[in-house]
């Protein structure tokens, strides 16, 4: 009896040990760290707070969200990228810093393919062309015409909050022969505030960050980057209308985790992820910041960012965007 009882327990502790009965059984039992590389105010942090909370509920345990901006992702990432792979560090990356760097930076710190692991899909965001309520143009066309009589001695300047940004003001100054003064800022945030307040002339951010902004009248949207125009904004022409099909700067939203990351706890996500992305409530928050949801498995997003590195590097080269 005892021989069998002795047997009994080493088989149940066996099973125990195994990956996917041990994590599956005991994930997550503490509080997730949810990096994500942009400041506060950002599309990407309004829709990360929306789905955390879903995420808690469905998990049981609390998201606690850090917002790491700066070098376009690469710190946030890097940061990421060290953490142990246990589920409990996951980061909420972008194109920026999942496909663009890729191409824009010499020297990167990290591989976004082999030093993380695709969980799901969250958002595709399209951006807006921006000037401050006082600027000379009501559509593309006047903005074209300004900007190159001010070429020379007082060239247009053009903010950017993030790497997509910076390719979109690129692409319409090669695609327009324009001249242009380029004014990075480590943020959306930062980029809007001095737009606002006439330190820079025009902007391309995503809708949900500058919508406060356009409601008030203290910006004018000329343009949307998407190859259709945006439901919160049907009067809104797209670039490819306004005669620049070749802008066209669709940027994305997906969570990863730090490669090596158990598949369970990966499927595990994936699943609270699927369910956040199909509540109602969700899509309709979603919505409501001027995005849409955009689910993948696992693998869908593993090819998905395979084909974006080349696609945004495509565009940074067709830019002139010179590597950093």
């Amino acid at each position: 009896m005892k021989t069998f009882r002795r047997r009994l327990l080493s088989a149940i502790a066996g099973l125990a040990m195994l990956p996917g009965v041990c994590l599956a059984q005991a994930y997550p039992n503490k509080p997730i760290k949810l990096i994500l590389p942009f400041p506060a105010g950002s599309a990407t942090d309004g829709t990360a707070r929306v789905i955390a909370e879903d995420l808690r509920k469905g998990l049981g345990q609390p998201i606690v969200i850090e917002n790491q901006a700066g070098a376009d992702g690469n710190i946030a990432a890097m940061n990421a990228k060290r953490a142990a792979p246990d589920g409990y560090t996951l980061f909420m990356s972008t194109n920026s810093a999942h496909a663009v760097n890729k191409t824009l930076y010499a020297k990167l710190g990290y591989d976004p393919e082999k030093d993380f692991d695709a969980v799901a899909g969250l958002i595709r965001i399209p951006l807006t062309l921006l000037v401050r309520r006082d600027f000379p143009a009501s559509d593309v066309a006047s903005f074209v015409r300004t900007a190159k009589a001010r070429s020379g001695s007082s060239p247009l300047s053009f903010g950017s909050g993030n790497t997509s940004s910076q390719i979109a003001a690129a692409l319409l100054q090669s695609k327009a022969g324009l001249e242009i003064t380029h004014v990075p800022y480590r943020g959306t945030p930062q980029a809007l505030t001095d737009l606002v307040g006439g330190q820079i002339d025009a902007l391309l951010v995503d809708p949900f960050s500058s919508m406060g902004f356009v409601q008030s009248g203290q910006l004018k949207v000329l343009a949307v980057t998407d190859v259709q125009r945006h439901p919160s904004l049907p009067d809104v022409p797209t670039m490819g209308e306004a005669g620049y099909p070749d802008v066209h700067v669709v940027t994305w939203a997906a969570l990863f985790a730090p490669a090596g990351t158990d598949p369970d706890i990966v499927r595990r996500l994936n699943t609270e992820v699927s369910k956040s992305l199909a509540r109602t409530e969700t899509k309709a928050a979603i919505q409501k910041m001027a995005m849409a949801p955009m689910p993948m498995s696992a693998k869908e997003l593993r090819d998905f960012v395979h084909e974006e590195i080349k696609r945004w590097g495509r565009l940074v080269e067709m830019a002139g965007i010179p590597k950093k």
